[in-house]
C-alpha cells in the first residue's frame, strides 16, 4: 500500500473536519467519564493547527484515498522541545495494514527527539498500537498511569532518534 502523510493546508480542515467528527465519536466509547468534545465542532483547538506554529496538521492518504489524520504538538519542558501526539485517527477500513505505523513513523522521521501521547486504558487496541510503535522506533521509553478528566490513561514518554 502506498502511504502519503501530508501537512495539511487549510483547504484540507473541512476534510480533516469530518474525520475528526468519526475520531470523536469512536473516543467517546472509551472514555469512563463522559467530558470532552466530541464533534468537531467543539474541539476547541481546531483551528489553531493552522495558526500556531506549534502545532502540526497531517493528513494520511492511502493509495491516494484519505485515510486518516494526525495533529502534532510541540510544547517546552525543562527549556526543550517535547513533541505530542494530540489526535491520530485512521480510518477502520485502513487498520491492521500498516498505515497507521507507516504514519507514526513518517512523522517521528519528521521531529526526532523527546515525544509523548496519552491514550485512554479502555481503548485497548489503541494501546496495544502504541506500544508496539513506540517500542519498534524509541531509543528509550516509559509509561505511567495517570488519571485525567475523562478517566484513566497510559502516558507515554519516549526518545524518537534522528
Amino acid at each position: 500500500m502506498n502511504l502519503e502523510v501530508r501537512q495539511a493546508g487549510e483547504a484540507e480542515q473541512s476534510q480533516i473536519e469530518e474525520l475528526l467528527n468519526d475520531y470523536l465519536a469512536e473516543l467517546s466509547q472509551h472514555r469512563e467519564i463522559c467530558v470532552g468534545a466530541t464533534s468537531a465542532a467543539e474541539y476547541r483547538y481546531l483551528k489553531d493547527y493552522w495558526s500556531d506554529s506549534s502545532r502540526f496538521p497531517f493528513t494520511l492518504w492511502a493509495n491516494s484515498e484519505l485515510a486518516g489524520f494526525a495533529f502534532v504538538r510541540r510544547t517546552e519542558e525543562d527549556q526543550e522541545h517535547v513533541f505530542q501526539v494530540a489526535e491520530f485517527f485512521v480510518k477502520p477500513k485502513y487498520r491492521r495494514c500498516g498505515v497507521g505505523r507507516a504514519a507514526v513513523t513518517n512523522i517521528w522521521q519528521r521531529f526526532p527527539g523527546r515525544w509523548e501521547l496519552q491514550v485512554m486504558n479502555r481503548n485497548e487496541s489503541a494501546v496495544q498500537f502504541w506500544e508496539r510503535c513506540i517500542s519498534q522506533r524509541a531509543k528509550s521509553w516509559k509509561v505511567e498511569e495517570i488519571v485525567a478528566p475523562d478517566g484513566r490513561r497510559q502516558f507515554f514518554h519516549f526518545e524518537v532518534a534522528e
